[in-house]
């Protein structure tokens, strides 16, 4: 390949909180490939990553538009609708400057259900969830590997078709590895987006896995697996009735979470290693949509809140020449690809982001919206009232919230209140104890939504989903 542009490899794993990566000094050794990765002289570990949102449908829409989910629209009721062709994607303004671009994708929200496929040049949705999908062309030349290694990427042996599509990351890193070793031997650069969605719940690593963090608990592997099914399929009801769960059952949860991170991370490392033998100068940047809650608020999932938990996440790129000083800043998915795009020469006009290698962000902004406690047209809410219908779900936000966060403090407002936290306690309103902080803040605040914080010029549309996209999406917890 002789082209002077580098190739670009995105990878985002779905629903990894920061505070349970290795990498940010968790415990247990969760991501020691992120953590080579980071640690190599050309990676750089962001110690600020911040989402944009709390969920998928929200946050990766803001990674390939550069938009804030307030400009971009795709919140509360049109968080599942598409976007419209007036609004660019990186693969399309990469493809401009002529880059071959390649997604590959096991989350519906990150490909076919937002409609993101069309935007690229070769799309591979990697979830096999039925018969049809293991006997497809991309996903049949995968499953004769995968097949000869079902205990190292899958259940074992079983004839659960459906058991061999809760662990995706091992076609993922296949159906990659191949799509960019067929489009290398083009004379054009690469842009790949990679979304591995294994961290997502239900928490279900592969056999080989499923015990790496459960010596020190009295449960076996089978029923520590249907412990986290039944999170899965019993989330709200729980929530609903102040998360019921014994110390023994939060720690099944908090293994079982762990083993699926340190399994993606073996794939992912496998992916980079890859990368770095078979391509050319290739950057790459590695990141979580979102993380997850675990009681935070009296939540489970990532759900209706802006807390840490589902807003700070692991961000490291590798070979990005001249970004390592804003490594201790606030970092957002958006400043990171415009920072490439810029790098590259391809057109940032739509971008909301900072270019980090001669901007500073100091206060990054995150944002949802789930419609209301009292308004029943919000499904997340009554979701969770179908179960009692007493609960107490007014310290949840009403309208929209937005957060705008500091390396110490995040300011978190809604129409109804402002609240000042002092990190590491998002319990805590430190509003009187910090007056000129609060004043800086909201003052910052008003100031953004008025410039930056208004909808883009056309509203996103509904989406026209296929019965497979919805099935999909309705395993996963999202319909």
């Amino acid at each position: 390949m002789s082209n002077s542009r580098p190739n670009i490899l995105w990878i985002t794993l779905d629903s990894v909180r920061a505070d349970h990566a290795s990498l940010h000094g968790y415990e247990r050794d969760t991501t020691p490939h992120l953590s080579r990765i980071a640690e190599d002289e050309r990676g750089v570990n962001f110690d600020h990553g911040i989402a944009h949102s709390t969920r998928t449908p929200v946050s990766v829409p803001s990674m390939l538009t550069g938009l804030y989910p307030s400009r971009h629209q795709m919140i509360g009721t049109k968080s599942g609708n598409v976007l419209p062709p007036e609004m660019v994607t990186a693969p399309e303004l990469l493809s401009d400057i002529g880059y071959h671009t390649v997604g590959v994708s096991e989350n519906g929200y990150a490909g076919v259900a937002k409609e993101f496929d069309k935007r690229f040049d070769d799309f591979v949705k990697s979830s096999p969830s039925s018969l049809s999908d293991f006997i497809s062309y991309q996903q049949a030349l995968s499953f004769l590997k995968y097949s000869l290694q079902t205990r190292k990427h899958g259940p074992g042996l079983s004839v659960d078709v459906g058991a061999h599509g809760d662990q995706n990351s091992f076609f993922t890193t296949d159906i990659t590895k191949r799509k960019l070793r067929n489009a290398s031997v083009q004379d054009c650069p690469i842009f790949a987006y990679v979304h591995y969605n294994d961290p997502h719940h239900p928490y279900i690593p592969p056999l080989a896995y499923r015990d790496e963090y459960l010596e020190d608990i009295d449960v076996s592997a089978d029923e520590a697996v249907a412990f986290a099914e039944r999170m899965h399929e019993d989330l709200y009801k729980w929530i609903a009735n102040d998360l019921p769960l014994s110390e023994k059952e939060w720690e099944i949860l908090y293994a079982m979470y762990d083993a699926t991170i340190r399994y993606t991370d073996a794939m992912v490392g496998n992916l980079f290693n890859f990368v770095q033998e078979q391509l050319d100068d290739t950057i790459v940047v590695i990141t979580a949509d979102h993380g997850d809650l675990f009681g935070e608020y009296g939540l489970l999932g990532h759900h209706m809140v802006l807390h840490d938990g589902v807003i700070h996440i692991p961000l490291v790129t590798h070979g990005l020449e001249g970004v390592i000083d804003h490594s201790e800043q606030p970092t957002q998915h958006i400043d990171v690809m415009q920072t490439l795009l810029a790098a590259v020469g391809a057109d940032t006009t739509q971008f909301q982001g900072y270019d980090i290698r001669d901007e500073s962000r100091d206060i990054a902004i995150s944002q949802d919206l789930r419609g209301t406690v009292e308004n029943g047209d919000t499904a997340n809410y009554e979701r969770i009232r179908q179960y009692n219908a007493d609960v107490d779900l007014s310290h949840l936000p009403k309208s929209m919230v937005s957060s705008f966060r500091t390396t110490e403090h995040k300011l978190v407002r809604t129409d109804e209140w402002t609240r000042l936290y002092e990190l590491q306690d998002e319990t805590t309103d430190v509003s009187d104890e910090y007056p000129d902080v609060l004043e800086e803040l909201d003052s910052f605040a008003d100031d953004w939504m008025a410039a930056e914080g208004q909808s883009f010029k056309v509203d996103p549309e509904e989406a026209d989903l296929s019965e497979q996209t919805e099935q999909h999406l309705q395993d996963m917890g999202y319909m």
